[in-house]
């Protein structure tokens, strides 16, 4: 009898052609949005965890009040292996005439490969620098790339009116260090007129220990040397985790308000699976009085109209997962090509079973109602309606 019953469900559904796909495209349309954005998340987020872990799993970055003597005490802290300072300031370095504002970071270049090491940086060309390069330089991919002409190893970028020549190019995992340059730390202050000041310490740590455990040692560390007290330090230790949290849990939360707002249409689409089967019942009443009049019971007339809405949401659910998919393979696509952000495919089977699954049961729960009154009609009642 099911069987049926359910042939006859999709005879009706495709019986009334547009009025159906007018239906459909309510459903599909919410459930396009949510496939497509939640993907899209999913895969910003899978490629924001990737570029945090390139930043390796041994820093310890301590920034705010922090100075050339904080060095010591925090290379005492347990599980440090070594420890080295930056100093950062944003200055105007110039290649033939043709000028543009960087990042320009001072390292020790005694420690450098301690700096190296513990920044998100790849070199990609030429090697890094030693002792000896007070008047060299190691510039990013992306400041080569903002010239006109584009320098390469061993031209000479202008600073301050003292020329630095190109030892090596690199590419950089952090924002904050996509157009830089680095240089000596003392050329830096001298620049800028400071002492022994530090804009952050890179510590790495020893192994065996983990990023969290020698956070807390540096912390307690700095707090016994400047005799502060737990909640008042005037500095800040942090690893890549936390801002990494920090992203996922704002990712989070914009990825629900806006897959909130698109579930505005599949409640649309809801209401207008409800409309379009209380509409049918109106013009088939007859047909209702007919099945009953040949054995049909309330249990059958509400499963055919059940299954009826169903199908629709379930059609408006496998059209809506497949544009979802559509659009975030173009969006994907038109990223990863035009720009230097990679970004993951990041539906899966279960945000694709979920959503139609979601969409039949969408259509299941708005289809109840009209099903239901079908059901209750009485035979005589329904054959006389005209």
């Amino acid at each position: 009898m099911i069987t049926g019953i359910g042939k006859l469900a999709v005879r009706n559904t495709l019986r009334r052609g547009r009025k159906s796909w007018i239906t459909v495209i309510g459903v599909f349309i919410g459930i396009a949005a949510v496939v497509s954005l939640v993907s899209l998340g999913q895969g910003l987020e899978v490629a924001i965890t990737q570029e945090f872990e390139e930043l390796g799993s041994n820093q310890v970055i301590t920034t705010g009040t922090v100075e050339d003597s904080d060095l010591d005490t925090i290379e005492r802290a347990r599980g440090v292996e070594s420890a080295t300072g930056v100093y950062t300031v944003s200055k105007t370095v110039n290649f033939r005439g043709d000028g543009q504002e960087v990042n320009v970071a001072g390292v020790d270049l005694s420690e450098f490969d301690t700096a190296f090491t513990g920044l998100p940086f790849t070199l990609e060309d030429g090697r890094i620098l030693r002792g000896p390069d007070r008047t060299s330089t190691i510039i990013t991919r992306s400041m080569a790339e903002g010239y006109e002409r584009e320098p390469s190893l061993n031209d000479q970028v202008e600073l301050d009116s003292d020329n630095y020549r190109i030892q090596g190019i690199y590419s950089a995992g952090d924002p904050q260090f996509q157009n830089s340059m680095l240089i000596d730390i003392d050329i830096v202050r001298d620049m800028e007129e400071v002492d022994d000041e530090l804009t952050q310490i890179i510590a790495l740590t020893q192994p065996g220990f983990t990023q969290e455990e020698v956070r807390e040692n540096i912390e307690e560390e700095l707090r016994r040397d400047r005799g502060l007290e737990e909640g008042d330090e005037d500095f800040n230790v942090t690893i890549p985790q936390d801002v990494l949290d920090a992203l996922t849990n704002i990712l989070g939360v914009v990825q629900g308000i806006v897959v909130g707002l698109a579930s505005i249409a599949l409640l649309v689409g809801g209401i207008g699976i409800m409309n379009t089967m209380y509409m049918a019942i109106n013009e088939r009443t007859q047909e209702i009085g007919v099945l009953k009049a040949i054995g049909a019971s309330k249990k059958d007339i509400r499963t055919l109209f059940l299954l009826e809405a169903g199908l629709i949401g379930l059609i408006g659910g496998v059209i809506g997962v497949l544009i979802g998919i559509g659009i975030s393979e173009i969006v994907v696509y038109a990223v990863t090509t035009y720009t230097d952000t990679l970004i993951t495919r990041g539906y899966t089977l279960s945000l694709i079973a979920g959503s139609i699954g979601f969409a039949a049961t969408l259509g299941l729960i708005s289809g109840y109602f009209p099903a239901r009154n079908a059901s209750n009609l009485k035979p005589a009642d329904a054959l006389r309606y005209e």
